[in-house]
């Protein structure tokens, strides 16, 4: 019954749900175009492909070595990636070419679902993170395609949500096949949400699996070169509400290192146009990367305003800030710049990715700072401090390898569910990451 409300409700939503787009379109001309797919009328699609759904730019890199493995490893089985926005399209494009299939995935209403699956008659759906809608799953389950949540996670605050609408995300998160959780109070939470622990997994985080390339590596090169060896810090993936505070914090920085770079990366490219507005008001030089491949020498700030180069500001850089975490956001993840060696630090909000953050804790691989009056002390002891660097960027680093294998964990799983390999065959060399314990 609450699923049947749930629908009509979305049913009656639909013209806002147009209209969102419509507006959103002024600013990234994607959300007017392909609209018919929201409604399930795709393009020519395969039968028996695994169907993997990414939502949007992160969550499609983070798969990029899930899907270029599968392809290696089933090239009988073809590939349908998912997203919402087209942000996450134009990346599955940029990443896998025509070597996958790509659609948007259709709004939650069951008629599309009912006529979309019996064609498709996919392998398994395969859900990245917590991209979960009850119809869709529902629809799966009717026509038994098995449906897995992988690199699940599940912070506090949305397992409170879960639990709030509890009739009906109850029986959406029994219909799941599985879940491959991110971490052990993740699993714990899934459980809570009544999950049976058989159908729980700990995988670990897939992310931590990232691999840098020879590309990659030079790209930085180049990038670093440009800077002249300058104190340069990332704000990334920054959100509304806290630029202003972090630009406040490089002018005063700016006053004992005057040479201080500052590399701005807004998560969201519809507000590229607002950030600029914002630094350009806050009284400090700066350039874009889109009218400049390189900060100028006077440049106090360089507004990234690109898409998928920030693993390059990462490595370009001698400090990462994570953004989302100064407005009570919730958070990004800091396994990139930790991939790279680099000293992390966060503000006070971190409850989207908890388990990680307070891992890294413990090691003192990271650092939380409440204020951003302590965010600017503590990136004037990295920026003028070499040895604070590589203690803080060394610690990071060992966390991120301590952490890896999650890739082959979820390969061996998912077979094992699929009978892609013998159920039997030995697990040893699959062992779990360490444990994080629950940060409840």
């Amino acid at each position: 019954m609450t699923r049947l409300l749930f629908t009509a409700l979305l049913y009656c939503l639909t013209p806002a749900l147009l209209l969102r787009l419509w507006l959103r379109g002024r600013t990234l001309p994607g959300y007017r175009q392909r609209w018919r797919e929201r409604f399930g009328h795709w393009p020519t699609m395969p039968e028996g492909a695994l169907w993997l759904h990414s939502v949007s730019v992160g969550e499609t890199i983070a798969a990029r070595p899930f899907v270029e493995r599968w392809l290696t490893r089933h090239p009988d089985i073809p590939v349908i990636i998912t997203t919402m926005t087209p942000t996450g399209s134009e990346t599955v494009q940029a990443l896998f070419g025509d070597k996958v299939h790509h659609a948007y995935l259709p709004w939650d209403y069951p008629h599309v679902y009912r006529r979309l699956l019996p064609r498709l008659n996919p392998k398994a759906l395969v859900i990245m993170e917590t991209e979960l809608w009850p119809n869709l799953i529902n629809a799966c389950d009717r026509h038994r395609v098995p449906v897995f949540l992988v690199n699940g996670r599940l912070s506090e605050r949305s397992a409170r949500g879960y639990h709030r609408f509890r009739a009906l995300t109850r029986p959406m998160l029994q219909q799941l096949t599985g879940i491959a959780a991110q971490h052990w109070p993740d699993a714990e939470r899934f459980q809570a949400l009544g999950v049976p622990a058989e159908n729980i997994e700990v995988t670990g985080s897939i992310k931590f699996d990232l691999s840098i390339s020879s590309k990659l590596t030079g790209d930085i090169t180049a990038f670093a070169r440009g800077i002249k060896g300058r104190p340069v810090w990332v704000a990334a993936s920054t959100h509304g509400g806290e630029e202003e505070g972090l630009l406040e914090v490089q002018r005063r920085i700016t006053t004992v290192l005057p040479n201080a770079l500052m590399i701005l990366v807004p998560r969201h490219p519809d507000r590229f146009e607002t950030v600029s507005d914002i630094v350009a008001t806050s009284g400090l030089r700066y350039s874009r990367r889109s009218q400049r491949s390189q900060p100028r020498d006077k440049d106090q700030v360089y507004l990234a305003d690109s898409l998928g180069e920030l693993m390059i500001f990462f490595g370009a850089a001698q400090v990462a800030v994570m953004g989302n975490t100064f407005n009570d956001g919730g958070g990004h993840n800091p396994i990139e710049p930790a991939a790279l060696g680099k000293p992390v630090l966060v503000g006070p909000s971190f409850t989207n990715f908890q388990s990680i953050i307070s891992a890294m804790q413990k090691e003192q691989g990271i650092i939380v700072t409440e204020t951003l009056e302590a965010l600017e002390k503590r990136l004037l002891g990295l920026l003028k401090s070499q040895d604070l660097r590589d203690t803080f960027g060394q610690r990071a680093y060992v966390f991120y390898q301590h952490q890896q294998g999650a890739l082959q964990r979820l390969e061996h799983w998912l077979d094992r569910h699929l009978n892609l390999v013998d159920p039997n065959a030995d697990p040893s060399r699959h062992a779990l990451p360490p444990k994080i314990s629950s940060d409840r």
